[in-house]
């Protein structure tokens, strides 16, 4: 009896494991027959326009414009710099695009999986030729490689080609490149000087409370007094490398600054800064490394680290 359950066990196991092969075989086969694996394949060098419908900002459309090797990003009826590493990131994130699996080849699930007229739209364009279209939909990650969803464990995006109905899953995170505003792909840099070079910063304050920090014979000095050196070494940190998140596009600079600080070295002139203030928390900035963009900043960030009194370097009694 024992032989006989043991052998009725291995004919069960047998015939389950058959089963398992069998639906690996014939899995889906609607989905997965004549499967496009190559969703997206790019000479990214021959890119010169991405237009972007990104779900995030409905009725927007984003325009990223090269000249040259300068990216720039339409804005209304204008034209800013954008991060150029920004761009070239996203270009790579689909410069060859494989599909894991086909999900749907319903139209009636593209907005299941967000391909729909409310998903992320991407077309990118070489010289008014399109060269790729499709839309960006929802991520997710696998909880373990091999997960059914994904294939291949890790984040995974669902993606529909402009001109299909099919909708797949690819490897990586698309969401993030693709699905922001126009803001976001604007060159964000506020200063960039190197401390070495610089010898002399002029505060031009209002009312009486203008001063000059200036290095004399290797020794930094406030006017005819002796500096504290660790203090200026950290100010002048402040300059070295500074962005800025948010701009001020409306606001006009006809008017007078409220305050000016000037940066020079022994070649000239490094840079300048330029501050209006609104109101009691914000300010309006411009810097002459983006001579034409202002940025909007609080008196709690930039402004503080900058924007500093002569007291600050004065050597504690």
């Amino acid at each position: 009896m024992k032989k006989l359950n043991n052998k009725i066990l291995l004919i069960v196991l047998v015939a389950m494991i058959a089963i398992f092969a069998l639906s690996r075989v014939f899995r889906s086969p609607k989905l997965e027959a004549n499967m496009r694996k190559e969703l997206v394949m790019l000479d990214t060098a021959k890119v010169t326009e991405v237009r972007i419908a990104a779900s995030a900002t409905p009725g927007e459309e984003i325009k990223l414009l090269k000249s040259g090797a300068q990216w720039f990003v339409s804005k209304g009826n204008k034209k800013y710099a954008a991060e150029t590493a920004t761009v070239k990131g996203m270009l790579a994130s689909v410069a060859s695009l494989q599909a894991q699996r086909m999900v749907s080849r319903k139209k009636d699930k593209w907005e299941t999986f967000n391909v729909g007229d409310k998903g992320t739209h991407v077309s990118i364009w070489n010289e008014g030729n399109r060269l790729a279209g499709f839309y960006v939909g929802k991520t997710g990650f696998n909880q373990s490689p091999g997960a059914y969803q994904g294939g291949f464990g890790g984040a995974y995006t669902y993606v529909r080609l402009a001109d299909e109905t099919a909708v797949y899953s690819v490897d990586g995170y698309l969401e993030s490149p693709f699905n922001r505003g126009a803001d976001d792909f604007r060159d964000r840099s506020f200063l960039r000087v190197k401390t070495d070079d610089i010898s002399k910063i002029t505060f031009a304050y209002p009312a009486d409370s203008s001063f000059v920090l200036e290095k004399r014979d290797s020794v930094w000095h406030v006017g005819n007094v002796k500096a504290d050196s660790a203090a200026v070494a950290g100010y002048l940190n402040q300059w070295s490398f500074k962005n800025l998140t948010s701009f001020a596009d409306d606001f006009y600079t006809t008017s007078t600054p409220t305050l000016t600080i000037k940066v020079e070295g022994k070649a000239g002139v490094l840079t300048t800064l330029e501050a209006w203030k609104k109101n009691d928390q914000e300010w309006a900035l411009r810097s002459s490394l983006q001579k034409d963009v202002v940025f909007s900043s609080t008196s709690s960030s930039v402004v503080n680290d900058v924007v500093v009194s002569r007291k600050k370097f004065i050597p504690a009694n």
